[in-house]
């Protein structure tokens, strides 16, 4: 009786953080901690520091990437390939935002993809919003994949305690999240009205809203612009991941430290991008390393952070408490019926927004059941497919980046134009996941 009181609190605090929004899900989370403990007289448990550490060293490296412009010249060079097959920008855009993404570690790059992306598509008589929404989807779904992102880092602390290395995860999760982006793209070749016969692009010609240009002169990338050292920065923050594989695939390759124990994957990753960051720091010479604490990548890794601890914290209270009655009773319930799990992660996910959030909530807890590995990371692989609901911000921000308004938020709220890239990518993800998952474990 006490496990479905406790699990009720646990759900209702979470659904109570979302709603609220923001940082509200952490502290709503430690509400939670002082409920099992104070009135539940739960064990406690320690929040996971070595996920806060991993997510801040990563982000800082990212930052500093941001900071001296290499997130800038990465996107120029996206561009320059999007603009050399202006036709296939529908299959083609999903594919560099995953790419570019999964360089970066951090879905934001895609904002600056977008107004390429739209240009292109109405220069070339395609409705913006089949590349767009691909595009959308596809870069949640790379965060997914790139060990440089606040969630990977996550999944890859709490994996390796029950000793599943990084390599491991990234040979399931790189080839389903690219493979699902791609399916994302290929079910919106012929989404919607052709862009001449849709009624709001023909109302915003008429009206002047948008204007058409007769001629469309080819437009060249000014590379020029890039200083040296915003070039240096990407080849030393993609020379730190290399590294960090390469370590993960060869582990004879690792320092044995005093304790004749070789040196964790957690702690290499910390090790490689705090070294990383520290480089590109040193490469600035016209700003100050504080300016790594202003950009769009280190803020929103921190809030992942701090959204880390007061909500993991609460659940890993409530799954130590009731470890008996999970790994009896639940366990042997998903374990008979593995895709309830499967289906929890993406419904989870649609509900947080947030893969960092939702990885601290699903993790845990399939850890605790004993959900296995291909399960489990076939369910992860769902949370970015986080388009159900238009709750997600970028699934609203987008829609301004379409400028023919072909991009938008049906009348029933769930036909939006993510849900059916979002629906394919998760199936494909899932599914695929769990086939190479099955084969490596």
């Amino acid at each position: 009786m006490l496990f479905w009181i406790e699990l009720i609190v646990l759900l209702a605090l979470i659904f109570w953080g979302v709603r609220k929004g923001g940082v509200f899900l952490t502290l709503a989370g430690g509400i939670g901690v002082f409920i099992f403990t104070f009135l539940f007289r739960a064990q406690m448990s320690d929040p996971p520091l070595t996920v806060l550490r991993i997510i801040l060293c990563v982000v800082l490296a990212g930052g500093a990437m941001q900071a001296i412009g290499g997130i800038d010249y990465l996107v120029a060079i996206a561009e320059k390939i999007l603009r050399k097959h202006p036709k296939s920008v529908t299959i083609l855009a999903p594919i560099v935002s995953w790419i570019f993404v999964f360089c970066c570690g951090t879905g934001h790059i895609v904002w600056s993809i977008l107004p390429i992306v739209n240009e292109l598509a109405i220069e070339n008589g395609i409705r913006p919003e089949r590349p767009i929404a691909a595009s959308i989807v596809s870069s949640q779904n790379a965060v997914c994949a790139t060990p440089l992102a606040a969630a990977m880092a996550a999944l890859i602390g709490f994996m390796e305690s029950s000793g599943i290395g990084m390599v491991k995860i990234l040979l399931v999760m790189i080839p389903a999240t690219l493979l699902g982006s791609i399916a994302a793209g290929v079910v919106m070749l012929k989404k919607g009205k052709e862009l001449a016969d849709d009624p709001e692009f023909q109302r915003r010609v008429a009206d002047g809203t948008l204007k058409l240009e007769e001629k469309h002169e080819e437009k060249k990338i000014d590379f020029s612009k890039f200083s040296k050292v915003s070039k240096i920065s990407v080849l030393v923050f993609l020379g730190a991941m290399v590294c960090v594989v390469i370590l993960g695939a060869v582990p004879s390759l690792r320092p044995v430290l005093g304790n004749d124990k070789a040196l964790g994957m957690t702690d290499i990753i910390q090790i490689f991008m705090l070294v990383a960051a520290a480089v590109i720091a040193l490469l600035m010479k016209d700003k100050k390393p504080d300016e790594i604490l202003k950009t769009q990548v280190f803020q929103s890794g921190v809030f992942a952070a701090v959204i880390v601890i007061g909500l993991c914290w609460m659940v890993n209270i409530f799954i130590g408490s009731q470890s008996s009655y999970l790994t009896e009773v639940v366990a042997g319930f998903t374990n008979k019926y593995p895709w309830i799990f499967i289906i929890a992660c993406y419904l989870v996910g649609n509900i947080t927004t947030s893969q960092a959030s939702t990885t601290a909530i699903v993790i845990p807890l399939g850890l605790a059941l004993g959900i296995a590995p291909p399960v489990l990371l076939a369910g992860w692989a769902t949370i970015g497919s986080h388009f159900l609901i238009p709750a997600a911000s970028e699934s609203l921000a987008a829609i301004a980046f379409d400028t023919a308004g072909t991009t938008k938020i049906g009348k029933f709220v769930f036909n939006t134009s993510y849900l059916l890239p979002g629906l394919a990518m998760a199936v494909v993800n899932a599914v695929v996941a769990y086939v190479l998952g099955v084969i490596i474990f």
